[in-house]
């Protein structure tokens, strides 16, 4: 057993010991949370489950997270953040097997429940020991390689999970886990260093409200679209349990002695920029995430494999960036790479403003190519420069509100790219609809070709499609203006950074 001290400075030798397998344990959380996405309708056909309830495989497993998120701080300080980590995986190991053998849509959502609370301290506990492992003046080269696993699971996962559900069976997702577990757990055991624990007690008041909260305001962007948002009484509810609830948290904070959060953590003006632009971040790239697959499967009629390796260009953009993460931060300031990045991704979503249902392979894949570059850029800096004042008693802490806040970003960005999408291609296929006539002359040079007959079922009904096709490629251009904006949004927030000697923020 390899054990080595609980603090540095360490030699590069140990660095590695350290980084090699804690990526490996960051790696499992991060693509799970996106390879399910694709096995939903197998899931669905297997347990013979609605639409509306098989994605509760999705919403059980992100609101357990963000209340697993919530505890990991003070987790930390009690058992200290070895245990809290090795316990993460074992924990994650444990429920991929009662994942894999649910018998029943119900027993599936329990087990996905407990996998998210378990596995939520794994990102944040990590980034914790990659800013504690390396010296402050090479934290953008340890955010880099740290940001693989959190940025590369997301655009990996879906593919992999493609692949994997298609030959073997939506199971088989969670099987593979164990292996990846068990390998995790024996190479982090022996290396990771003991950081010593300061147990204190809980503020329940504080952390009861902000986990009622986040999993109502979760609950509520989840399930908003397909209950009709606030037409429905149980949206309403979510919403105003939210509301008091965060109400609550934050006038107990203020009032408390010894609140939950630290609120020293807020004098850092590093960090709260920091936490603002990871909501920005959120929002735009994750969402992103989400909204292409759409695209390249209904409106380029692409099977969900091939969809699954067009959008891994992301992944390759996003790799170069991180691999060139070291060499940039040390020649550029964090500012500069943070418009860059910002830019890269508002140029590429600007680009989509123009596309059309006929547009190119080749096109799609250099402007995603550009897209993943630029969120690389930026998760990379903005990692390193939102910590690089913090003191490091703070960091744990701040970590895992820095994944919470950026979990809500991605919740509420995918929530509104939804809603836009849907109610864009709802009213632009009623306006396309009105618009079609038997007097149309774009309308009858196409029935006079014979590639619409009006006169059959089989035309009308191919018009239908064409006229709904039309409609959802107006609602995908809508999503990709309000990514525009998204990313503009954020560059103001970029100057409000203050310089670091050590780090140049």
């Amino acid at each position: 057993m390899v054990l080595l001290p609980p603090s540095g400075p360490y030699t590069r030798g140990q660095r590695i010991l350290i980084t090699v397998p804690v990526l490996m344990a960051s790696l499992l959380h991060a693509i799970n949370m996106s390879t399910a996405y694709v096995a939903l309708p197998n899931i669905q056909g297997n347990l013979s489950a609605t639409p509306d309830q098989v994605g509760w495989v999705i919403t059980a497993f992100v609101v357990a997270s963000a209340v697993g998120t919530v505890l990991t701080g003070w987790l930390s300080q009690q058992v200290g953040r070895r245990a809290v980590f090795l316990g993460s995986i074992v924990g994650f190991t444990i429920t991929s097997v009662l994942c894999a053998g649910a018998a029943d849509l119900p027993q599936l959502v329990l087990f996905r429940v407990l996998q998210g609370f378990v596995s939520a301290p794994l990102l944040p506990v990590s980034q914790s020991i990659m800013l504690d492992t390396y010296p402050r003046e090479k934290h953008g080269f340890a955010m880099s390689i740290w940001s693989m696993g959190m940025i590369l699971g997301p655009v990996i996962g879906p593919t992999v999970g493609a692949i994997v559900t298609e030959f073997y069976g939506w199971r088989s997702l969670f099987l593979i886990n164990i292996p990846l577990g068990i390998v995790a757990f024996l190479a982090v055991f022996p290396t990771l260093p003991k950081a010593p624990n300061k147990p204190s007690g809980l503020d329940w008041i504080g952390v009861t409200s902000l986990i009622i909260a986040v999993s109502a305001f979760q609950l509520m962007l989840d399930r908003g679209e397909r209950q009709d948002w606030f037409e429905s009484t149980e949206i309403v509810i979510s919403a105003f349990v939210a509301a008091l609830s965060f109400y609550i948290f934050i006038v107990h904070s203020v009032t408390a002695s010894k609140p939950y959060i630290n609120l020293a953590i807020f004098q850092d003006r590093n960090y709260v920029v920091g936490c603002c632009l990871i909501f920005v971040f959120g929002v735009a790239v994750f969402s992103s995430l989400f909204i292409l697959p759409l695209f390249l499967q209904n409106i380029q009629g692409y099977p969900v494999i091939s969809a699954g390796w067009v959008v891994s260009a992301r992944g390759v953009g996003t790799m170069i960036a991180m691999l060139c993460g070291g060499f940039l931060a040390d020649r550029f300031q964090p500012r500069h790479l943070l418009i860059a990045g910002l830019l890269c991704c508002a140029f590429s979503n600007w680009w989509m403003t123009g596309w059309s249902a006929d547009v190119g392979l080749d096109e799609i894949i250099w402007v995603t190519l550009v897209n993943g570059f630029g969120m690389g850029v930026m998760w990379v800096t903005l990692s390193a420069a939102t910590f690089s004042t913090l003191a490091p008693e703070l960091r744990v802490e701040g970590a895992s509100l820095f994944s919470l806040i950026r979990a809500i970003g991605a919740s509420v960005g995918t929530s509104i790219i939804i809603m836009i999408l849907v109610r864009s291609t709802q009213v632009n296929y009623s306006e396309l609809r009105d618009r079609v006539g038997f007097a149309n002359e774009a309308l009858i040079n196409l029935s006079n070709g014979g590639l619409l007959n009006l006169d059959t079922a089989g035309g009308v009904a191919a018009l239908s499609k064409l006229i709904s096709k039309q409609a959802m490629m107006i609602g995908f251009l809508n999503d990709f203006v309000f990514l525009v904006g998204i990313a503009a949004i954020g560059i103001p927030l970029v100057f409000l950074l203050r310089r670091n000697k050590g780090t140049e923020a």
